[in-house]
């Protein structure tokens, strides 16, 4: 009799375990009215939620659909937040990610060799004869620029990747004077 009421009160338990645990993992409803809020760090990165732009962040309490969706940020061409998310109706549904930009290399020859290097307008460091890389650069346009003791300068636009070293060769022997 004592192990059959052991056994009544570990399944009674077990099986409200379980109830507790389904309950969580259910979804919310879908298609009814809610709101949520969306930021991230840095701001201004487009916000899609199922697939939908919401805008740029933040995104500031915005009626939405309840349900489960997608929920996907991105900068400058990059997806940094993939996520599945439940948006509940009725409840404050606030979102907040730290976004990271993927940083790029580039790795820069001159001609003449010995050259000031400037990145987007800030001194880099020089070429000195050889090859200058200059690391971790976000991901996106920036301006190269190479001052020469020729007196004469270069300058290229480039494109920099994520995780990528790109290689760039500034000719300054026929630009202009700086």
């Amino acid at each position: 009799m004592k192990f059959l009421s052991k056994l009544f009160a570990f399944s009674a338990v077990t099986l409200s375990f379980c109830a507790t645990v389904a309950m969580a993992e259910e979804p919310p409803p879908r298609g009814q009215p809610a709101k949520v809020t969306i930021t991230t760090e840095p701001s201004n990165s487009e916000v899609y939620l199922g697939g939908e732009l919401l805008g740029k962040s933040p995104i500031e309490n915005r009626d939405v659909q309840s349900g489960r969706y997608t929920l996907i940020v991105v900068d400058q061409g990059y997806e940094l937040v993939n996520k599945r998310v439940n948006i509940w109706p009725n409840k404050e549904n606030k979102f907040n990610f730290g976004t990271v930009i993927p940083k790029g290399h580039v790795e820069i020859t001159t001609k003449p060799g010995k050259c000031y290097i400037y990145v987007d307008g800030d001194n880099a460091d020089r070429t000195d004869g050889a090859p200058l890389t200059v690391n971790n650069l976000d991901a996106g346009d920036h301006l190269l620029r190479a001052e020469c003791n020729n007196g004469r300068s270069a300058e290229q636009l480039v494109k920099i990747e994520g995780e990528k070293t790109i290689k760039v060769f500034l000719d300054a022997t026929k630009g202009k004077k700086y």
